[in-house]
């Protein structure tokens, strides 16, 4: 994989204490936070208000139930040799790794800010999962690039809807469609897995931007690793979102991973959640499902590009533009 990106200033609000938020809900460490010229590497599509109302009628129920994961090692896991579970011996440079030290993630109902985004890309209907992130526009969602853009070569996804908690066919806050989608250029023109994530701006509904109606996580970057996250999202091997509480390990210099069984096609942009609250279902979003192996190649180990000032950078963009 690449692992010698080029880095990019950011502005963040110089600050004193371990960790601070910055302006615009974001969470830094300290020695992290430094005022400079930002550097915009982004590169969007608007989506007119005809397309995103055709794309609200595409999406009939039928549509959403036939939608399969992108493309993708997780995709095709199979269910059973020796892609489907932990290896008992070590891998290459790390510790022993078994069925029964992976945690395991459990079925759940899902929670507002999670949901399956659909889209077109050409090759069929397909699904990944996004989260609403907060910005000043309230209308951003946060998820891989890879699902919403081909990366070198490809070009953007069609008919790009989200269904917040969306659950075994229920979607209890209806069908919100994109009008601007938003990737870094050198994810677009080289598919850099450092850069595998991209923002999805949503119309408003009845009058109401999204964050208004479910809430929104907040953005945390520059956290390091050995973290507890809570990552949840949509695979294909069930009818219901999934969720796992297990902690971040350093990969490679711009990659993290985690590990927890039952991470399938679809969980591509699933967030991983500092610090997620229980009672507001809401945390700090430090990750996607993503990056290396377009997210991993077995349904067990998944990893994530490292969050730091360029995913704010990118956000600051989507929220310029939304």
């Amino acid at each position: 994989m690449r692992k010698g990106r080029m880095r990019v200033t950011y502005a963040v609000v110089a600050v004193t204490g371990v960790a601070a938020v910055a302006t615009g809900g974001v969470l830094v460490s300290q020695g992290h936070a430094r005022t400079h010229t930002v550097v915009d590497t982004s590169t969007s599509q608007q989506i007119s208000s005809a397309e995103a109302q055709d794309a609200e009628k595409y999406w009939t129920p039928q549509r959403l139930a036939s939608a399969t994961p992108v493309g993708g090692p997780k995709a095709a896991a199979p269910t059973s040799g020796p892609s489907a579970s932990p290896p008992a011996s070590p891998q290459m440079g790390e510790r022993s790794v078994t069925a029964q030290s992976v945690p395991k993630s459990v079925a759940f109902g899902g929670i507002p800010t999670l949901g399956a985004v659909f889209f077109n890309n050409g090759s069929g209907n397909h699904y990944c999962t996004a989260s609403v992130v907060h910005s000043y526009s309230k209308s951003l969602l946060l998820t891989a690039a890879h699902c919403i853009h081909g990366g070198r070569g490809g070009g953007y996804a069609h008919n790009v809807a989200f269904v917040p908690k969306f659950d075994n066919g229920k979607r209890p806050y209806g069908v919100w469609s994109a009008k601007m989608l938003l990737v870094d250029r050198r994810w677009a023109s080289k598919s850099d897995p450092d850069l595998d994530y991209g923002f999805i701006a949503v119309n408003t509904r009845g009058g109401r931007k999204i964050e208004q109606v479910v809430g929104y996580n907040k953005l945390a970057i520059n956290q390091g690793s050995g973290k507890w996250v809570n990552v949840a999202g949509y695979p294909s091997r069930s009818n219901r979102p999934i969720f796992c509480k297990t902690k971040t390990v350093k990969a490679f210099k711009y990659q993290l991973r985690m590990d927890c069984s039952g991470f399938y096609g679809g969980t591509s942009g699933s967030p991983w959640l500092l610090w997620y609250n229980t009672r507001s279902h809401t945390g700090y979003i430090n990750g996607v499902i993503g990056g290396y192996q377009e997210g991993g190649s077995v349904s067990w180990r998944s990893y994530s590009p490292y969050f730091d000032g360029d995913v704010y950078n990118l956000r600051k963009s989507a929220d310029s533009r939304a």
